[in-house]
């Protein structure tokens, strides 16, 4: 992995070292969206980027975008209206279905799974959250996050816990299965806490991991339905969470500074970090490279007025920072991906970054 990621706008070179049959490189760009993104997603061969975006009075549309050349090559809508609120996004292993959690207004939380035919750019499901057992008053949890089993037979989504108006979150909070065959959500755990944060599936797709505001859960999504297998005991709470790609280690990443690696085969923390972060500084969107080397961290700094965002890397062998492979100069981030080429980090901060590393 070449050293020295910085910011880089214009038209750059078309990734002359990609392997023939592999995934391709973006090329280094700034992509104009024309709205304001929430989360992005890469294609398994690397020429895609998908973006989950709100478009002001006309609803949450999902743009596929040509990584070479940065064209908008697909827009999709999901939902028309205002304040309609767009989440997060996950590509299926095989790259022909994307993956979009989105709202139907501003007032209300992410209720929504949609799944969208790559090849035709049309939506070929909707599916609303269900309801769950809840005290008078409240309302059915908004969903937070999603990821996609390795054989991309189901897809796994996080619901918050009931909803009182105005009112903190109850306990309650589960895990949803979703099966694409069916169309349908089709089984759900309920875990410890009230709001869910993150979740991964291991390439077994036998276990997966949610992180809660109470901790980190250990999920066996092997068994028909699924259940809560153990609990973590990881430092802090209110986690992302990141895999390394050959399923041997999860990541976790403290939106006030602390990470951690946990051991799957165990279940036990191997090594905490402090990622040296001030109070004014948060960090989100753990993402590892696919060959492992590397984790990328976004960090917000709310005390500056200029230059607010930048992107860490850590050396995942040391748990150490990369100085010169930081991305710096950028005023937000909703969210970051690294592309399959491992050389390619895709940036969502009101337009669609495309950096090399």
């Amino acid at each position: 992995m070449t050293a020295g990621a910085l910011l880089l706008a214009g038209a750059g070179a078309a990734g002359a070292d990609d392997a023939p049959d592999g995934p391709v490189r973006g090329v280094p760009q700034t992509v104009a969206l024309g709205s304001e993104p929430a989360s992005v997603a890469v294609s398994p061969d690397g020429r895609t980027a998908y973006v989950s975006v709100k478009d002001g009075m006309n609803g949450v549309k999902l743009k596929a975008v040509d990584t070479r050349s940065g064209a908008v090559t697909a827009t999709v809508t999901l939902t028309t209206g205002y304040g309609a609120d767009a989440g997060p996004v996950a590509v299926s292993p095989d790259g022909s279905r994307v993956y979009v959690l989105f709202g139907a207004m501003s007032l209300l939380p992410l209720s929504t799974l949609g799944a969208v035919d790559t090849a035709t750019g049309t939506v070929v499901s909707t599916a609303l959250a269900p309801d769950q057992p809840r005290p008078d008053g409240t309302s059915p949890g908004g969903l937070s996050t999603l990821t996609v089993s390795p054989d991309g037979s189901r897809v796994y989504v996080t619901q918050d816990g009931p909803s009182p108006w105005h009112q903190p979150v109850q306990p309650g909070a589960r895990v949803l299965e979703f099966s694409p065959q069916q169309q349908a959500f089709t089984a759900a755990v309920t875990v410890p806490g009230r709001s869910l944060w993150s979740v991964v599936t291991r390439p077994d797709g036998a276990d997966t991991y949610v992180s809660t505001d109470e901790g980190l859960d250990h999920l066996d999504t092997g068994a028909e339905p699924p259940a809560v297998a153990g609990t973590v005991a990881a430092p802090g709470t209110r986690t992302a969470l990141a895999l390394a790609p050959d399923g041997t280690r999860v990541y976790g990443v403290s939106s006030t500074g602390t990470g951690y690696t946990v051991d799957p085969a165990a279940d036990t923390v191997t090594a905490t970090t402090d990622l040296g972060i001030t109070p004014a500084q948060t960090l989100h969107d753990p993402s590892v490279s696919p060959d492992g080397t590397r984790l990328y961290i976004a960090c917000l700094d709310s005390s500056s007025s200029t230059g607010k965002a930048r992107i860490l890397s850590l050396d995942t062998s040391t748990n150490t920072p990369v100085p010169a492979e930081a991305v710096t100069g950028l005023n937000w981030v909703t969210a970051l991906a690294v592309g399959p080429d491992a050389h390619t980090l895709y940036i969502a901060d009101g337009d669609l970054r495309i950096v090399g590393i």
